[in-house]
């Protein structure tokens, strides 16, 4: 999706993502609870489930997609791979919930590998002058939505106590596709919908499906039965399947970092479980 990332601005990028993926989740509801337990669902957790869609996909989304603009994407992979840290602190902040050496350990190595990992695609040629500029910006971005990101999965914990995985995100998607897309109706400048030819719309909408869809629900299934931390340290190990896939259909080699790598996150994982 890298070209998409590249023309399509983020705001509207994530809009559509988030609207092919409630379309999924929507054809899911009828084989899942009744929708009358949704009454069931106290305030708070309304209020909280608004909330951790807000950060996580609204903002923390739309910072990581910038940031691959400014620096890419394995340097926004390697600098954002920090969450499960950010997720340890705001949920013994929030949640007061205590933590082990052991454990912080463990996402420490995961996290150390993950770098390791996401730092294996040299970066793209570019000028001094625009390396500098942009470098900067994007980092922060890339470290914001972390941070964001652990804040957001801290708040998701309470928020599902009544709600399916399915439920949850039949709520939480369309209501960020609204949310980002509707602000840009008033600007005149902003991109619309029917200027994005049909191959850039299939693609970002087949992402949402993948992503946001099935692996958001899957995610939201982890973070209900294991724990925030846990579910954001297993789910940061995604570049070391990335790995795998690149060395057996594109033939990639591994070297010493790489290797250093994936022995980090097999360490990291199994202190963390």
């Amino acid at each position: 999706m890298r070209p998409q990332i590249a023309t399509v601005p983020p705001a509207l990028l994530n809009s559509i993502r988030c609207g092919a993926a409630a379309v999924l989740t929507w054809m899911m509801l009828p084989f899942g609870p009744p929708l009358a337990t949704l009454l069931e669902v106290p305030l708070d957790e309304w209020g909280l489930l608004l909330g951790s869609v807000l950060v996580t996909i609204g903002i923390g989304d739309t910072l990581y997609l910038t940031a691959i603009k400014y620096i890419g994407v394995p340097r926004a992979l390697a600098l954002s791979g920090i969450f499960p840290l950010p997720t340890i602190f705001f949920e013994w902040l929030l949640l007061g919930r205590p933590f082990s050496w052991g454990f912080v350990l463990g996402c420490g190595f995961v996290v150390t590998g993950v770098i390791c990992l996401a730092a294996r695609t040299p970066p793209e040629p570019e000028g001094p002058e625009k390396r500098a500029e942009r470098l900067h910006l994007g980092a922060f971005l890339a470290l914001s939505a972390a941070l964001i990101w652990g804040l957001g999965t801290v708040l998701t914990k309470p928020a599902i106590a009544h709600l399916t995985p399915i439920q949850a995100n039949s709520i939480r998607l369309p209501m960020v596709a609204l949310i980002l897309y509707v602000p840009m109706l008033w600007n005149k400048k902003a991109p619309r919908l029917r200027q994005l030819d049909r191959y850039t719309l299939f693609i970002v909408a087949l992402s949402g499906i993948l992503g946001m869809g099935l692996g958001s629900m899957t995610y939201l299934y982890a973070v209900k039965l294991i724990g925030p931390a846990e579910s954001n340290t297993l789910a940061s190990t995604s570049p070391v399947f990335g790995l795998v896939m690149a060395v057996l259909f594109f033939n990639e080699k591994i070297n010493f970092r790489l290797a250093l790598g994936v022995l980090l996150c097999v360490t990291g994982i199994w202190l963390v479980l």
